[in-house]
């Protein structure tokens, strides 16, 4: 009689409201970046993080989607940080616009 195993991967961590602010460190294991890198997109003007020390900063979670938006220009673009952030702030506008003429 020959047996069947199965392999099981079993995954810790809490889940994240939409509403609720993320930490760095929630921020960085979510998009797979380093906190230096996190930490050269709010010195862009990609990030703006409530709170004034590195420690104490928080994150509203439309964050996460910044940074791989950022992570897609840089990787498969080859675009830098400060294009990138032009980037963001061109299709930020193009959004806002848009939304005004559907109204």
């Amino acid at each position: 009689m020959t047996m069947k195993y199965s392999i099981v991967k079993i995954h810790k961590g809490r889940i994240l409201d939409e509403e609720e602010d993320l930490t760095l460190m929630e921020l960085c294991r979510i998009c797979h970046a380093s906190p230096e890198d996190l930490i050269a997109m709010v010195n862009e003007g990609i990030l703006e993080p409530r709170g004034t020390r590195v420690s104490a900063w928080r994150f509203p979670f439309i964050a996460e989607e910044r940074v791989r938006k950022v992570q897609h220009l840089q990787r498969d673009l080859g675009v830098n940080l400060p294009g990138a952030a032009l980037a963001l702030h061109l299709l930020d506008r193009i959004a806002q616009l848009e939304s005004g003429r559907n109204h």
